[in-house]
């Protein structure tokens, strides 16, 4: 390869990774703006989960402005033709990339469990589960930073090789290893509501419809595979030449697994719009929440920002008997029991016919029979 071309595969790498970690980083960014005006159109308020992935999105920002700083020192050249200063910059923020990369990965992961929590919590299955994979992610990004930080001794020695120093043996398979959990993670993740909303008692239409939603994860799981496929090229002692592809698909994963994170919440927001755009501003205004269940089944809690929390379907039935019994009244009447319309009417045997008098005509009244 000439120098020509060299310096032309730099110009190509420097606005890639100027123009995709920006655009990505844009897009989470707005996504999580309307999730929390989402969150003040329902009158919900903040939760958990809104407040654990305001800080993936914040430790996002810190991976995408390394990526980008990394563009404009030499990315996509061997480490060999930089000068020393841009050879320094570029390993120091490939390492800086990876202590931003599981803190906000970790962040966002467990703001979605903690909102499947919410809607699913009331299983005890779930629940349980649940907080076993939040234990295990909090441990894996914290071994994932640790040892990303004291991967060389002195830690410096990762990104300025003039030191007196050593790094540890199987640093690419370590980060095989860190990124093959990271996808099992999100595979996890992708697949633990679907035994839930597949044993509900609702329509096949509900069913899928609450396993696209569910299901957008898969997303973050292809650039998760993507980014972990790259790391068969990387060169721990060439990352200018080495790092591009996987920095880009980095930063990609971070930013899809936020966008499709917020996605589902948007839901109360876009119904509001559509409802506005239907029947005019001052109506949409009076009933914000109109129409914007997520679920359409019973057994469930209505919350303030318009979603419903399954809850356990034995306990369910049970207290739908017991409200049943409890509105019961002599008069026929349509009660609706948690989405169900209950018909009830009671009915009066008249034993005997009060006795007419000889001056009363019987085709005169209406008897029951």
């Amino acid at each position: 390869m000439t120098s020509a071309d060299k310096w032309e595969e730099n110009r190509y790498w420097k606005n890639t990774l100027t123009i995709v970690p920006i655009v990505g980083a844009a897009f989470a960014t707005v996504t999580y703006i309307l999730r929390l005006y989402s969150r003040r159109y329902t009158t919900a308020g903040l939760k958990l989960e809104d407040c654990l992935m305001g800080v993936g999105l914040i430790l996002s920002f810190g991976a995408t402005a390394f990526v980008v700083d990394t563009a404009f020192n030499g990315v996509g050249i061997s480490v060999s033709e930089l000068p020393p200063k841009e050879r320094h910059r570029i390993q120091f923020g490939s390492w800086m990339i990876q202590k931003f990369w599981a803190p906000s990965a970790a962040f966002t992961k467990i703001s979605i469990i903690v909102f499947l929590r919410r809607l699913l919590g009331t299983l005890r299955t779930y629940a349980i589960v649940s907080n076993v994979l939040i234990a295990f992610i909090s441990c894996w990004a914290i071994t994932a930073l640790l040892v990303n930080i004291f991967q060389c001794i002195p830690v410096q020695y990762y990104y300025d090789k003039t030191l007196n120093g050593h790094c540890m043996q199987g640093q690419v398979a370590f980060f095989q290893a860190m990124g093959s959990i990271a996808l099992v993670e999100d595979v996890f993740i992708l697949l633990l509501p679907a035994p839930v909303v597949w044993g509900l008692q609702i329509t096949m239409r509900q069913k899928i419809a609450l396993t696209l939603v569910f299901s957008l994860g898969g997303l973050v799981c292809i650039f998760s595979l993507m980014r972990l496929i790259e790391f068969r090229n990387f060169i721990t002692t060439d990352l200018a030449s080495s790092s591009a592809k996987e920095s880009i698909w980095t930063c990609l994963e971070l930013d899809v697994a936020i966008i499709c994170g917020c996605l589902p919440l948007l839901k109360p927001l876009l119904q509001g719009f559509l409802g506005k755009v239907k029947s005019g501003v001052s109506k949409g205004r009076s009933h914000p929440s109109s129409g914007t269940k997520l679920y359409g089944f019973q057994s469930s809690t209505t919350h303030h920002d318009g979603f419903l929390q399954i809850n356990d379907i034995h306990g369910s039935q049970l207290s739908k008997g017991a409200n049943v019994a409890t509105n019961a009244s002599g008069h026929s009447s349509d009660v609706e029991l948690q989405g169900i319309a209950v018909h009830t009417v009671i009915e009066q045997d008249v034993d005997e016919q009060p006795h007419l008098s000889s001056s009363e005509t019987v085709s005169n009244h209406g008897w029951p029979r």
